[in-house]
């Protein structure tokens, strides 16, 4: 179901605070909807929350309809830019203040945070005749985005992007000052948990299937969870609130409202959307245009999906051979997940079934790379984009962060418990696969924790004897390309430096942990300092 991205999106917000500029006139046409005219009935009201969810997929090609998917891969130690995009900053740690990339999603997630300041203030503000279960569910959805966009550009652009809670209503409030420390992580601990306590269940909210797709009390809930365990990222020189997480994770798992799904293949398919194991999708809708009228499409399989050579698949970001080699032998997600030796075939639009070996020879160069069948069609569309929904929050993240929590108190049978409920799952049969894939007949081989903690075996460097290891591991092969990688290594390595040490050998310092401020707002924001990155 597509229905939020089919909602009509309210272009007449005035977000100038987040495209860095003031407007000069003030012009009123009476005749004109406005923000200050237009939420007047419940059905108005409704609609009031849509553009902090169109923020998600991007207006300005900053979300993750586009390039929001560079910017949290590409710092990674588990993805490669190609040579078709040469120079690629974001996997340098060098992004420059000027980058339009790092600027777009500045742009885009503060027109998230406005429309959530917006849709908080006149729905907390209402006077006319709407049932309470409605407004509460409405004020829980503009909290829970809210905190989900504030999530995102702390973890992105740092601490000190300035604290923003209420819609524009004075000049002084198009120049903010940075926030101070401890303000962003305070608001969205404060926003998840308000949307926990407003929002109803999911098996409630989707019975009406025209609110597919919106925020549930379980997305608040497993959001809140991430953001503790994101203290160090969200808070510098905080740890992880792993009690306070494990907490609101149980409340997820004993709600009986999720299940992981059969086919681990499923979660990326577009006609599996929004099922069982989905906590929190972007809903994507690829309409009838090419650019214009595609406001919620993605772009990730031409760009990321399959490799060059193929058609006209543009191959910018690939997995690279470490995040091949993490994969254990007998591992079905390996050929779910890339497009690699011994995997799966693409069809091309001529009609030519072509393999990995096809690929290989078209390429001159990055033959250590691979493709990201994630989310990519094994049949190749004639658009450039498609409307498959992104799954940002899974029920096996759920799982694997609480057997984390687990582990970090002690309870290390319970979480291997939660850890082999996500690896038997993965051994499933999947008789919907390609034919000449062997996992379409025959069952995974991949051990239990014991069996994996008795092989006692070294991948990539990680010696995967004990709990912790062996949770990295299982985060790294259960979630590749879902953009957690690189935060998972510095929430880690904030407490443990060793987890750095991949990222380092790439050239990452602590400087560069978070992208600069776009060099254009600290232009015209002179109230604004910049992080460490722009000094």
């Amino acid at each position: 179901m597509k229905n939020v991205t089919k909602l009509a999106y309210i272009t007449s917000l005035a977000l100038a605070l987040s495209s860095g500029c003031k407007p000069e006139l003030e012009l009123v046409n009476p005749q004109e909807l406005s923000t200050d005219t237009y939420y007047k009935t419940a059905e108005q009201l409704e609609a009031s929350v849509i553009p902090a969810y169109q923020a998600i997929v991007g207006r300005v090609q900053g979300g993750y309809g586009r390039s929001l998917y560079y910017e949290l891969l590409a710092p990674g130690d588990d993805f490669d830019h190609t040579f078709k995009w040469e120079p690629m900053y974001q996997d340098t740690y060098n992004t420059p203040a000027s980058d339009g990339m790092a600027s777009g999603t500045w742009k885009d997630l503060w027109n998230g945070v406005s429309a959530s300041n917006l849709a908080i203030d006149r729905i907390t503000n209402f006077e006319g005749t709407i049932d309470e279960e409605r407004k509460n569910r409405l004020l829980g959805e503009a909290h829970f985005l809210r905190a989900f966009h504030y999530m995102h550009l702390a973890a992105m652009f740092g601490e000190t992007v300035p604290l923003i809670d209420k819609p524009v209503a004075s000049d002084e409030d198009y120049y903010p000052t940075n926030s101070t420390k401890g303000q962003v992580y305070a608001l969205i601990i404060s926003d998840f948990t308000k949307a926990a306590e407003l929002l109803p269940l999911r098996s409630a909210l989707y019975a009406n299937t025209a609110q597919i797709g919106r925020a549930t009390k379980g997305a608040a809930q497993a959001y809140l969870a991430r953001a503790y365990m994101y203290r160090p990222i969200l808070e510098s020189g905080q740890r992880a609130d792993f009690a306070a997480a494990e907490a609101q994770l149980k409340k997820v798992i004993e709600s009986n409202e999720y299940r992981l799904v059969d086919q681990f293949r499923d979660n990326f398919l577009e006609t599996k959307e929004n099922n069982a194991e989905s906590v929190f999708e972007v809903q994507m809708f690829n309409g009838p245009g090419w650019l214009g009228d595609d406001i919620s499409s993605s772009w990730r399989w031409q760009e990321i999906g399959m490799f060059d050579g193929t058609g006209g698949a543009w191959w910018n970001l690939a997995p690279n051979k470490k995040t091949n080699d993490e994969f254990e032998p007998g591992d079905p997600r390996k050929f779910m997940t890339l497009w690699c030796e011994n995997g799966a075939y693409f069809t091309q639009l001529d009609g030519k079934v072509t393999s990995y070996q096809d690929w290989i020879k078209n390429l001159a160069t990055n033959k250590d790379l691979f493709g990201t069948r994630k989310y990519c069609p094994d049949v190749q569309v004639p658009d450039i984009d498609n409307g498959n929904n992104d799954r940002l929050l899974r029920y096996s993240d759920v799982y694997l962060m609480y057997a984390e929590c687990l582990n970090e108190r002690g309870d290390v049978a319970g979480a291997k418990t939660y850890i082999d409920l996500v690896r038997n799952r993965a051994n499933n049969v999947v008789p919907t696969e390609q034919p000449h894939l062997w996992y379409q007949r025959s069952r995974g081989t991949i051990p239990n924790v014991d069996g994996l903690l008795a092989k006692d075996t070294t991948i990539n460097g990680v010696r995967l004897n004990n709990i912790k290891n062996i949770i990295a591991h299982e985060r790294y092969v259960e979630f590749t390309g879902e953009y957690l990688r690189y935060f998972d290594l510095l929430r880690w390595g904030f407490a443990d430096p060793q987890w750095l040490e991949p990222l380092k050998k790439l050239g990452w310092t602590e400087r560069s942990t978070y992208y600069p401020f776009p060099q254009a707002e600290l232009d015209n924001n002179k109230n604004l300092t910049g992080n460490a990155m722009n000094n």
